[in-house]
């Protein structure tokens, strides 16, 4: 039995998103929606603390899954070497300053709450 390759009609394959825009989205435009969606736009009590700071929690966690599964996907995917490298320099960067961001969140939280000075 002979084997026969299909492929999609011409022009009707899917495109795979580039992964600038992956990184763009998930490291600046998802957690800036996310913190300007739960800001409080007036004076804040407990539960608007709470929000804002999960928000920030929430888009830093994002960014930090959007750079390593794009690092992921490269060393898979058996990337030249100098992609991979430059991929692992970014989402070092990245995790870096969504480390420090988590930091802040937790101290926002809790100098929101008054519980600490």
């Amino acid at each position: 039995m002979t084997r026969t390759d299909t492929s999609p009609a011409q022009g009707t394959q899917p495109r795979e998103i580039p992964a600038g825009a992956i990184l763009v989205l998930g490291v600046v435009v998802v957690p800036l929606a996310l913190v300007v969606t739960f800001n409080s736009y007036s004076a804040p009590g407990p539960d608007a603390y709470v929000r804002m700071a999960f928000a920030q929690v929430a888009g830093s966690t994002i960014a930090i899954v959007t750079v390593l599964a794009l690092l992921l996907h490269r060393i898979l995917s058996r990337s030249p070497v100098g992609t991979i490298a430059w991929f692992a320099f970014i989402a070092i960067v990245v995790i870096s300053f969504q480390a420090f961001r988590l930091a802040d969140a937790a101290s926002f939280l809790l100098t929101g709450l008054g519980i600490e000075t």
